[in-house]
């Protein structure tokens, strides 16, 4: 239940989409965005798809490098995000208090929002019952090995009215490996088939195009069913 880790080939090719405004450091795994106008030029069609809040809580399962989320609470003033993953090789405090001081130091204030680390297992999150109006997976969902489980887990976190969502890379056709873990990835119909099965509607996507003005990842968006 972790991030497929990046190669040097891969780590090319984000770069590359993102006009070299992304860099890696030296001693840290994940990508960071050279300047604040390049993170909101990037992610700002995500930001306004999550609708962060002031006051609310967010938790990322799968979050390893803690990258991500730390730049998106870079943005989002006065959120807590708990901060989950299985595996320790990069999931620690070094890792992700690097990320949060990074961010904190290019925005040239300090940030607002803040953090909490779990370490979870592979059928459940260890997240405190009842408490987030919004739960993230990013590029994680993918390699769950207990799927179920973890969905049913997931259920009992999110608060009446919370949302789940899953930002994966589309595949190009059923079957298709992801190109860094070899794990199968999943066509949209598939995503939204498995989520129903265990008791999550629909809600909406956001597709994130890449080249030919095909996706190359979407966030999907979900809400548990009442009755589940």
């Amino acid at each position: 239940m972790r991030k497929c880790t990046a190669t040097i080939s891969l780590l090319f090719i984000l770069l590359q989409m993102n006009g070299q405004k992304m860099q890696t450091i030296k001693g840290y795994c994940g990508l960071y965005y050279k300047t604040m106008e390049d993170l909101y030029g990037q992610r700002q069609s995500e930001l306004d798809f999550y609708r962060f809040q002031p006051g609310q809580s967010v938790a990322s399962i799968g979050a390893q490098c803690g990258h991500w989320e730390a730049a998106y609470a870079a943005i989002a003033d006065s959120v807590h995000f708990y901060l989950e993953d299985i595996d320790t090789t990069y999931f620690n405090q070094k890792q992700v208090g690097f990320a949060w001081h990074y961010y904190d130091s290019l925005r040239g204030r300090p940030m607002t929002s803040t953090y909490t680390m779990i370490i979870g297992t592979e059928e459940s999150t260890r997240l405190p019952e009842n408490t987030f109006d919004k739960i993230i997976i990013i590029n994680s969902f993918h390699e769950f090995t207990r799927v179920d489980e973890m969905l049913a887990d997931i259920k009992t976190k999110l608060k009446p009215g919370g949302l789940l969502y899953i930002d994966e890379t589309v595949p190009k056709r059923p079957g298709q490996l992801h190109g860094i873990c070899k794990k199968p990835m999943l066509m949209p119909e598939e995503m939204i088939s498995i989520l129903s099965k265990n008791g999550y509607e629909y809600i909406n996507g956001l597709e994130i195009l890449f080249r030919k003005g095909k996706p190359f990842r979407k966030i999907y968006a979900f809400r548990k069913l009442p009755s589940s």
